[in-house]
């Protein structure tokens, strides 16, 4: 797999503004589970590093660990009969600016859920692991840094991702209930997905300005698909517009 030069631009953003002698800030919260069945879920964190899990039986467990020069943050959760709302902020005050990877954003998610994101992320460093979550739709807006978002076994429907610059990893393996159609506007780097081996899959390109691997896919000017496309139950279906870098495609 070839790794792009841009690299040392993430490494530079990172650590060009960490500081260990900061004093840091904890903010720290449990959400009861309750009535909501279904939970929108609004993250956005200007910069740090993101990471979600699927590892509790309460609706959600929350912890930032933050300078306070750099993050201003706060949890909300409102519930409305049977669905739910939760939003974590952690912002910085003042002009934008580029924040350490010590700035930290954990969030533990009840994965018998069914769930709705929009996750926002400025420079910085992400793992998301949503394996086996029941999602119907996210939407992901990527600053600068390294992105690694899991969406096995989701059948997730719809899914949107605005990339930036540096690498980001798509998971979308495992066994699917349903087709997807997925927009990613890409941008300056590597843009790495996994897709099931044992389903019909189609990538169509556009705008684009760098190389594409796949897994031997049959090319059709800007479209490639494998040889189980429109042969399968379920499809999916990924547009990739306007980037520089190069796209990754594998099977798992």
């Amino acid at each position: 797999m070839k790794r792009p030069v841009f690299s040392l631009l993430i490494s530079f953003v990172l650590l060009s503004t960490v500081n260990a002698q900061d004093e840091l800030s904890t903010l720290e919260q449990t959400i009861k589970k309750g009535k909501s069945e279904t939970i929108t879920a609004l993250i956005q964190i200007a910069g740090g590093h993101l990471v979600i899990n699927g590892e509790t039986t309460e609706l959600a467990q929350v912890k930032l660990i933050y300078d306070k020069a750099d993050w201003n943050p706060s949890i909300a959760f409102a519930e409305q009969e049977e669905r739910g709302k939760l939003t974590i902020t952690a912002q910085t005050e003042g002009e934008e600016k580029h924040i350490g990877d010590n700035n930290r954003c954990n969030i533990n998610l009840n994965p018998s859920l069914n769930y709705s994101f929009g996750i926002v992320l400025g420079a910085g460093l992400a793992d998301i692991n949503l394996h086996d979550f029941s999602i119907h739709k996210a939407v992901f807006r990527l600053g600068v840094g390294s992105f690694n978002v899991n969406l096995s076994n989701t059948s997730i429907q719809l899914l949107k991702v605005e990339a930036g610059i540096g690498e980001a990893t798509f998971d979308l393996s495992g066994a699917w209930k349903n087709n997807l159609s997925a927009t990613i506007n890409a941008g300056i780097g590597q843009m790495n997905l996994i897709v099931p081996a044992d389903m019909g899959v189609r990538v169509v390109v556009k705008g684009f300005l760098g190389g594409v691997e796949t897994p031997g896919y049959k090319k059709e000017g800007k479209e490639y698909s494998n040889a189980l496309y429109g042969k399968t139950k379920y499809n999916l279906e990924i547009l990739v517009n306007g980037a520089i870098g190069s796209v990754d495609v594998s099977e798992k």
